[in-house]
């Protein structure tokens, strides 16, 4: 068999990852990989595979993603669906789950697992996954042990150099020794020479008699103990720049009134000796509730809605014991036609489905303290182009002489909602732009080839603005994919939230909640 790629993808066809095995240019690995989501609807359901004229799409849905293996039509289908089985365990072992973050987080580690499997030509390894674990740590017996002479090695050295330092001080000392008795340095002291008749006759070695060099002999084999050192008294001079521990504490007083923190702005030495700033401040309300919605939007360059995707996800955090123990009521799940929703697996489903109450199942104490958890998630994807927030019209005009006229335009396309520290990126613009007209502010990266239009508020007082500009360049083209990014507050399901109460009888809770709608991706291409 001959597998000519193996690739993640969204259900929507989006690739998330692709490893091709053959010489394949990226024209044709893009082409292949945009036919196959309009291709399922063809195939046989009860088989996951489909079939063109030149190539084979094996695939296996897990949860949110597509794996999809593309091969040649001659390939023995049942040895593929055996690597496609062994992919599907390797996809969530490697990247630790199968959403499209940790596959985007763990692509490049998909992409060596995916190596192990499948060797460079499209064929199969005979493989297991613990052979694949292991050969991704790379653990090796040799280098283990390699690691382990080397270290006995560098300890024996240092052994022996402490031993050497040892003996070496000892001959030191046995020298000093031998200095103060009397011979070796000392010898030829006095004057004249020595014959053996002088010390027959009681002559002395030093030139002179023994008895009148006796008194000598013992100041120098008792020398009188060396007078005692006078006393150091150290005074301290005036030192620049000494801290002084009265005017930290006040600082860091009149810091904790006011909620600060001063060593954000003292120097090193400081900070060591300054007390601990003050605990935080513990939160206000004992629940504290949080609604992130983002979004995956791509129009094309007419403007046409082409994929639009929601995920929301309402996350609860309880900060004590008593909060933990809580029941949440949504007073009603009215959403945009095809939202689905979803409960954590240890929240009650059918109070949720029935009356809009998000508690643990059965006798289950309560919430983690102090961990945000997400209860609630709902998704929505759809071809309605009323829930696209903002549209971007981009016109290219030639002027001649290698020069462009670009107009982009941009609509507040979703009624009532307000968008915040909006960026639209243009690429291709590697010169130096110049500016005609533009709502907003503007920044040129040259190094990216990019201009970036900002603007921080879009609403109902500007629904709309442009932007023209004049750049040397020849190619329309180059003036997509815009890329867009925006924060707002303005939910698509706005999860109204009618009461927090007790599950032990302790009444209502106070809570606070938090909303904010991100980007994950908005292209026009």
């Amino acid at each position: 068999m001959v597998i000519l790629s193996a690739a993640v993808t969204t259900k929507n066809g989006r690739a998330l990852l692709s490893r091709q095995f053959v010489d394949m240019n990226r024209l044709r690995v893009e082409g292949l990989l945009a036919a196959f989501p309009k291709l399922q609807g063809t195939g046989n359901k009860q088989h996951t595979f489909v079939e063109t004229d030149s190539v084979r799409y094996v695939y296996q849905p897990v949860e949110s993603i597509f794996l999809l293996l593309i091969t040649n039509k001659a390939s023995n289908i049942v040895e593929d669906l055996e690597t496609l089985r062994l992919l599907s365990k390797v996809v969530p072992e490697i990247a630790g789950g199968t959403s499209e973050d940790k596959v985007s987080d763990h692509a490049f580690e998909l992409v060596f697992a995916f190596d192990e499997v499948i060797t460079t030509g499209g064929y199969r390894e005979t493989i297991d996954m613990r052979t694949i674990r292991q050969n991704l740590d790379m653990d090796s017996h040799e280098e283990k042990l390699a690691n382990m002479v080397k270290k006995s090695k560098l300890d024996a050295a240092k052994d022996q150099a402490k031993h050497m330092s040892q003996v070496i001080k000892q001959r030191q000392r046995d020298a000093m020794k031998t200095g103060m008795g009397g011979g070796g340095p000392m010898a030829g002291m006095g004057g004249g020479d020595m014959d053996e008749d002088d010390e027959y006759n009681g002559g002395s070695p030093f030139g002179g008699q023994q008895n009148g060099d006796s008194d000598f002999m013992d100041a120098y084999a008792n020398p009188a103990p060396p007078p005692e050192p006078e006393p150091i008294i150290q005074v301290q001079g005036m030192k620049l720049g000494k801290k002084k521990k009265g005017k930290v504490d006040l600082m860091s007083k009149m810091a904790a009134e006011d909620g600060l923190d001063v060593r954000a702005s003292m120097p090193q030495e400081e900070i060591a000796d300054a007390p601990p700033p003050p605990p935080a401040a513990a939160t206000s309300q004992p629940i504290a509730l949080s609604v992130e919605e983002k979004l995956t939007i791509s129009l094309s360059q007419e403007g046409a809605l082409e994929a639009f995707d929601l995920k929301g996800t309402l996350s609860l955090t309880a900060n004590d014991d008593v909060a933990a123990a809580c029941r949440l009521t949504v007073a009603h799940k009215t959403a945009a036609a095809g939202t689905t929703f979803a409960t954590h697996p240890k929240v009650d489903k059918k109070a949720w489905e029935s009356d809009g109450i998000v508690q643990m199942k059965g006798n289950a104490k309560g919430f983690p303290v102090g961990r945000a958890v997400g209860v609630v998630r709902w998704a929505l994807s759809t071809t309605d182009e009323q829930q696209v927030p903002l549209t971007i019209n981009c016109w290219p005009e030639d002027e001649g002489d290698g020069q462009m006229n670009v107009n982009i335009e941009y609509t507040a396309a979703r009624s009532g909602m307000e968008l915040y520290d909006v960026s639209i990126k243009i690429p291709g613009c590697a010169s130096n732009p110049e500016i005609v007209s533009v709502d907003g502010t503007h920044q040129h990266d040259a190094r990216s080839e990019i201009l970036d239009w900002q603007l921080d508020c879009i609403d109902s007082g500007n629904p709309t603005g442009t932007l023209e500009f004049n750049i040397a360049q020849k190619d329309e083209g180059a003036f997509f994919p815009i890329e867009v990014s925006f924060r707002s507050k303005s939910l698509y399901y706005d999860v109204p939230i009618s009461s927090v109460e007790s599950t032990e009888g302790h009444g209502s809770i106070g809570y606070s909640l938090d909303k904010k709608v991100t980007v994950d991706s908005f292209r026009i291409a």
